[in-house]
């Protein structure tokens, strides 16, 4: 039996905060730092390297294909297409409120939908359950000598810095050739941990400077914000996201190592537990965000180029987000119990 591995709650409740907190810079708020949108950015790839080191550690010990994807499909799948109906439902009631007539609103509903997705950041969905579908190959890769599995690394994450992220997440195959690093580097962190434990402070300063050289050039020298996005076969430029993503990997690992317990620890592990119906149900409160940010009486404070204001602003809309997803999670456990799961992950 796996020893658990607290740190890794420790990690996983930092990572799906680090999400929210990125969905949480809004492109209204003007006077929100470069150079820290580009720090906030790309908690995805934390969320994939925690997922490809636990496919290895626990379910590589007696997997079984069809059990595996059944379970996956049970616990993110149904929920996702519960809460896509949820949102999609708000939506045609926004478009009703504002006159489209029922043509108008059943073309919308097709040109969301043939997206694959209805809340933005449930792109990642489709994603991970195409990353699963392929676990085969997973299991291959862990088996493979440790020269072979860096030289396959490297080679995905070159092709990944060239080739971006799909543009608007739309392209799944795209998505999953340039996540496919950050689970191969769980993978790598399960199958030697105990070695690259050795080597943790070295590996954590190599991310700190590998980190620091990325986001000063995309920030002050290509001055590009966030994540990269384009088409596959169109050259952009090299993705500076990807690279302080990967490496960002190794510092938030050893950050988490470095969590003393204490109600700090304690609170993080909570969302741990939390953190999947967190991503489920957080774009809802991104949708109604929005459209408040939309009215009139916000326009003013919203376009403000004010730094105070910015920070202000992206503090409290991530806190509505993160903890008013916490309060709807809780209230749902409470009345419907285990049965949640089916809802709402």
């Amino acid at each position: 039996m796996n020893k658990r591995l607290v740190e890794f709650d420790y990690l996983r409740g930092l990572s799906i905060a680090l999400i929210v907190l990125g969905h949480s810079i809004f492109l209204w708020l003007d006077g929100f730092p470069l150079v820290l949108e580009n720090l906030f950015r790309g908690g995805t790839g934390l969320f994939v390297f925690i997922s490809g080191f636990f496919f290895h550690r626990v379910f590589m010990q007696k997997f079984a294909y069809v059990d595996f994807l059944a379970r996956k499909l049970q616990l993110i799948f149904i929920p996702f297409v519960f809460i896509s109906l949820i949102a999609l439902s708000l939506r045609c009631v926004g478009w009703f409120w504002y006159g489209h007539s029922l043509e108008t609103i059943l073309l919308n509903c097709w040109y969301t939908l043939r997206n694959g997705f209805v809340l933005y950041p449930h792109w990642y969905i489709l994603f991970i359950l195409f990353t699963f579908a392929l676990s085969p190959l997973h299991i291959i890769y862990a088996r493979l000598n440790p020269y072979l599995q860096l030289v396959l690394l490297l080679l995905f994450s070159l092709v990944a810095i060239f080739m971006h992220r799909p543009d608007s997440n739309i392209n799944v195959l795209q998505s999953v050739i340039y996540f496919t690093p950050f689970y191969l580097l769980g993978i790598i962190f399960s199958c030697y941990s105990e070695v690259l434990r050795l080597w943790r402070t070295w590996l954590f300063r190599l991310g700190l400077l590998v980190m620091a050289i990325a986001i000063y050039l995309q920030s002050y020298v290509f001055v590009h914000i966030g994540n990269y996005h384009d088409h596959a076969f169109t050259y952009a430029g090299v993705d500076l996201q990807f690279i302080q993503m990967l490496f960002g990997c190794l510092v938030m690992l050893e950050l988490s190592y470095r969590i003393k317990p204490g109600a700090f620890a304690n609170h993080l592990c909570f969302l741990a537990s939390l953190s999947f119906p967190i991503f489920f149900i957080h774009p809802l409160f991104t949708m109604g965000i929005e459209n408040l940010l939309d009215l009139p009486v916000a326009a003013e404070w919203v376009k403000s180029k004010s730094l105070l204001a910015a920070l202000t602003g992206t503090g409290l809309i991530f806190i509505i987000q993160f903890y008013g997803s916490v309060a709807v999670i809780l209230l749902v456990r409470r009345y419907i119990g285990q049965r949640s799961r089916w809802l709402i992950g």
